[in-house]
């Protein structure tokens, strides 16, 4: 408390300090210790008077020192002596004044410390003046300067003038200090005051302890006379009889009926509270999902109050009975009070501001729980004041989620007879990636308390929006909007486990993404290399929401394209690699919807040529993309060359991707491509030299890939610019519209094949014996003078020319051989629905008959004895093909020497010990019983040359070859012969060659239990001469 300025001296007065403002301290470490009493101005319980102890003055009144006792001397002496006297001035208070100069002294050596810091702080920053301006990259840092000198400046103006304020408040301190001192001696009386009440009810407490009673003469007189006195208390030391049946159940029933006629009388029941049962002389208040209450009377009076008997708790988390405890009998204190005071509804807001109290305790301890359990470092729980917060996901990046759990009122819209208009409940709010979500939909069971269902319920929400966003932006692209390829989503509310989302990326390849509940990562299911990186890409991104669809929708096309990658690697096409476009360049000639882009290429075909594969989320298609020709190497064509041209390879009414990618879906799509390849040099020859021309799409074309006919309308002049010919030449079949229907491609792959069809009037064309001797190569009607013819022509190169020119020389077109002669191969006879051909003459004649019919696939038959009858079903797979008589007729002769061989091991073998497996046109397998050992026969292309090559598989279960058939193997491994060759880890053989092999193999199987090896160096041939082997060197495959 402040004191007051000392202006002149006289008695009460000292003389005035230096100009100062008397301020009243004590030292820091009494204040702390709690040693000083602001208000009294006492140090350890004693008072300072000037500076002097209470201990040395002792406690004084007006002047006059205190007894020893509590209350003042009463001697008449005394107070006689004193009956003439003033009372004493009072005290005047100078303990702890400061004088206000070393206030004022203080604050102006602050102020000189913090100016000299202030100026060495701007002399280090920023550059100097230079003729009193600064640099225009300096201006902001001299604003800088002049603000921090500005704001110290004023800082320490508001400090002087405080000074001014409390040295025009000093002028009154004379009067302040009167006040201060009057102040002192009030409390000072007061505390008199009270002591000697104190002291005297001390005395009346301990006067009532000595006093004794007096006697009861009464209730003694009737003790010793009677026996018993009804006045005295029963303390209950016997044992009171126990109450019959009877008027127990009918003290319960009369309880029952007074309880029923209050209840519906004489109290006002609260909504809530309506739900009661009366039983057992008690009433039963139920309120779902929180408690039962019971309650009964004590009096018949209708007026009286309703007490408390038991509480039971209706949460199946949470024991139903509170033990007998300090809670049970706080509860029921609090709850017999309420019921004192008539307040029924007071009495049921108390009970259930409790249960919910208790309710988020529990969710409380098992959230916890949780994050110290299988949830742990995955969620973090967080208590703030009644509510509850759990945030999940937290390792996932991007925007927090989180739920809180806590009490909110319930305004209902209008109140009802079971509800009150403002109930308190347990809320839930949930916000998603930072923001609020209203209307929740969750079904949270009050009365089966569980945080971790809870938590499951709004994790299943969040994963439920964020699988519908993903299927409604996939389903934005035509490929899921129809059949194409399915897209289903599963969703499960109680375990978000269960939810997935099912995406059909190929014909042959799926997908199911499951969310994990407990990290909120997603799993890409089944487990492949393709699946982990999207896998780690989709947990890498910040919104699934946002981003998610784009990344799945990259998956699809990735997977899409190593599916077209596999199988055209099968088929002998190459991946161009080297020529990687940039993304304008590609999504300007292929799509702006382009996710995937793979150039693929045709070894035969010029290298300018490439197919194009792109994926997006609308759909997959073929292109044929043509190169700048600016170089011959094939490296440098696709590394430094841009796209000239492209050209989309149409299908009818579906997606590529929609059919199960075989290779022979592949092989249709490079006979289009090739056709597709010869229409572009066709139509850009024809209009450079100005030939009316137009394609026109085939009606009763029956493939799902579009590929139109060429119209061509000739005229002399044009054709024989074309042909250098002169005039003099005849060209019977000009001025005429000539079509060219593209067929397919050799079995090299090199040539395509196109069907020409033109109308001429030379009457020789149309004579019998010229027409029977065509064959089918050219085809002649007899009446309406339409002739047709095959051309064959390398893949990119025009054939108009060369079309030109066999109908400039159809003459010499019925010399050419028919397709059997172009093979090579001696008809045995044709018609429209079969052919039967010798496709070989040694050792014997073998045939083959290749029967065909509309709408089904051809037939492929021999006859009896035929070695090739073991391969009939694995010929039958290359019979879908358009050329499928060329890739019969060419397994054929490949596969001949290998079937003789087959029949010549199994005419020899007279107990069944070797047996021939087919596994396709190209791959065997021999199995050998007794010694045990299985090889297997592959056609391989070694070289440019295609080779038979066999080699030793592993036995099953563990068997092993016997050494000595091992040794005579590993002889043949490291020799040769005539047509087969030893290489590690087996052999290879020419067409011819491998019947040879395969005969010293099985003859080796058929010595071993009669003769030894043969000795090492020496080698038969199939006759059995011996020769010597002139190199046992090891030859590996390339």
């Amino acid at each position: 408390m402040p004191g007051v300025l000392k202006t002149g001296g006289n008695d009460r007065q000292e003389p005035a300090q230096t100009q100062g403002l008397p301020v009243k301290s004590a030292s820091m470490s009494e204040y702390k210790a709690g040693r000083y009493d602001v208000e009294s101005g006492r140090v350890n319980g004693q008072i300072n008077i000037n500076g002097i102890h209470e201990e040395a003055v002792q406690n004084q009144t007006n002047g006059i020192g205190k007894a020893t006792s509590m209350l003042p001397d009463p001697s008449a002496a005394a107070m006689n002596q004193r009956s003439g006297q003033l009372p004493p001035e009072i005290e005047h208070i100078t303990f702890g004044y400061l004088p206000v100069s070393s206030l004022i002294t203080r604050l102006v050596q602050e102020t000189f410390n913090g100016l000299t810091d202030v100026i060495s702080d701007m002399s280090d920053s920023g550059a100097p003046l230079v003729n009193g301006a600064a640099a225009a990259d300096d201006l902001e840092a001299n604003e800088q300067k002049k603000l921090r000198l500005l704001d110290f400046a004023q800082e320490k103006r508001a400090q002087f003038i405080k000074i001014l304020v409390l040295l025009q408040w000093g002028r009154q301190a004379e009067s302040m200090g009167r006040v201060i001192d009057l102040k002192v001696w009030l409390d000072r009386q007061r505390k008199l005051f009270d002591d000697a009440c104190n002291w005297m009810g001390e005395l009346k407490r301990l006067i009532g302890l000595e006093r004794m009673p007096s006697p009861d003469l009464k209730t003694a007189l009737e003790t010793l006379s009677l026996g018993s006195a009804p006045r005295l208390p029963d303390l209950k030391y016997m044992p009171s009889k126990l109450l019959p049946p009877q008027r127990l159940l009918k003290a319960l029933r009369s309880i029952n009926t007074q309880l029923s006629i209050k209840l519906n009388l004489h109290l006002d029941i609260p909504p809530s509270l309506r739900d009661f049962s009366v039983a057992n002389g008690r009433v039963t208040f139920r309120v779902a999902t929180e408690f039962e209450l019971d309650l009964s009377i004590a009096d018949d009076d209708p007026s009286s109050q309703l007490y408390f008997i038991d509480f039971r708790f209706l949460l199946s988390s949470s024991p139903a009975m509170i033990p007998p405890s300090r809670l049970r009998d706080d509860i029921e204190a609090k709850v017999n009070h309420l019921l004192g005071q008539g307040e029924l509804k007071e009495c049921y807001d108390f009970l259930h501001d409790f249960v919910l109290s208790h309710k988020l305790s529990i969710l409380k301890y098992q959230a916890y729980r949780m994050s110290q359990g299988s949830w742990s470092e995955q969620i973090r729980v967080e208590a703030v004041h009644r509510s509850l917060v759990i945030q999940y996901w937290i390792c996932r990046p991007g925007d927090k989620n989180w739920i809180e759990i806590g009490l909110r009122r319930r305004k209902a819209k209008r109140s009802s007879w079971l509800h009150d208009e403002d109930q308190p409940h347990i809320g839930l709010r949930w916000f998603r990636a930072g923001k609020e979500v209203k209307d929740i939909p969750l079904d949270v069971d009050m009365g089966t308390l569980s945080s971790e269902a809870i938590l499951k319920q709004v994790i299943s929400a969040h994963t439920d929006t964020i699988f519908k966003v993903i299927s409604a932006k996939m389903r934005e692209g035509p490929l899921y909007q129809g059949d194409h390829l399915r897209l289903r989503y599963v969703r499960c509310a109680a375990e978000p486990i269960n939810s997935h989302l099912n995406i059909q990326l190929t014909a042959s390849k799926s997908c199911k993404i499951v969310q994990e509940p407990v990290s909120g990562r997603l799993s890409l299911q089944p487990p492949s290399s393709l699946h982990s990186r999207a896998e780690r890409e989709l947990n890498g991104l910040r919104s699934l929401e946002k981003d998610a669809s784009s990344r799945i929708a990259q998956l699809r096309a990735i997977a899409s394209f190593e599916e077209v990658e596999h199988t055209a690697r099968c088929i002998g096409w190459e991946t161009v690699s080297s020529f990687r476009p940039s993304q304008d360049t590609i999504k300007s000639h292929f799509g702006r919807d382009t996710l995937k882009c793979g150039f693929f290429r045709r070894a035969s075909w010029r290298p300018r040529w490439l197919m194009v594969f792109t994926s997006s989320l609308g759909q997959d298609a073929w292109w044929i993309c043509e190169l700048d020709n600016r170089a011959s190497n094939p490296d440098q064509q696709a590394s430094g060359m841009s796209i000239r041209a492209t050209h989309r390879i149409l299908r009818r009414g579906y997606n590529f991707t929609v059919d199960h990618l075989v290779p022979a879906e592949l092989s249709r799509v490079e006979h289009t491509a090739a056709g597709s390849i010869s229409h572009m040099m066709d139509s850009r020859l024809l209009a450079a030299q100005k030939i009316p021309h137009r394609f026109v799409g085939s009606a009763q074309s029956t493939s799902s890939l579009e590929l139109p006919i060429l119209y061509i309308s000739l005229k002399k002049k044009s054709v024989r610019r074309l042909l250098n010919s002169d005039e003099s030449t005849s060209l019977p079949w000009v001025n005429q519209v000539v079509r060219i229907v593209f067929l397919g491609v050799d079995s090299s792959k090199t040539l395509a094949s196109h069907f020409v069809l033109a109308r001429t009037g030379c009457s020789a064309l149309l004579s019998e014996p010229l027409r029977s001797s065509l064959g089918k190569s050219i085809t002649i009607h007899p009446t309406s003078s339409v002739f047709a013819f095959r051309l064959m022509n390398p893949v990119g190169q025009s054939t108009i020319p060369t079309a030109l020119d066999r109908l400039a020389r159809v003459e010499l077109l019925v010399a050419h051989v028919t397709t059997l002669q172009r093979l090579k191969m001696r008809s045995r006879g044709l018609s429209l629905d079969e052919v039967e051909f010798t496709y070989a003459t040694s050792p014997q004649d073998f045939c083959a008959k290749m029967s065909f019919a509309r709408d089904t696939r051809p037939k492929l038959s021999f006859s009896q004895g035929n070695p090739h009858l073991r391969i009939k079903h694995q010929l039958a797979a290359v019979l879908g093909d358009p050329d499928c008589l060329t890739h019969v007729i060419h397994y054929l002769q490949l596969s001949l020497p290998l079937m003789l061989a087959f029949a010549d091991m199994e005419a020899s073998d007279t107990h069944g010990q070797v047996s021939v497996l087919p596994r396709s046109a190209e791959w065997y397998c021999i199995q050998y019983q007794m010694p045990p050992a299985r090889f297997d026969v592959r056609l391989r292309r070694r070289r440019d040359e295609l080779m038979w090559y066999v080699h030793e598989t592993s036995l099953p279960d563990g068997q092993k070859m016997e050494s000595q058939v091992r040794d005579q193997i590993d002889g043949l491994i490291k020799g040769k012969g005539e047509g087969w060759l030893g290489v590690r880890p087996g052999m290879t053989a020419s067409l011819d060659g491998v019947r040879v092999l395969l005969h010293k193999i099985n003859e080796i199987f058929k010595s071993t239990s009669t003769a030894g090896p043969a000795p090492a160096g020496e080698d038969k041939d199939y006759k059995g001469t011996k020769r010597k082997a002139e190199d046992k060197g090891v030859i590996t495959l390339d």
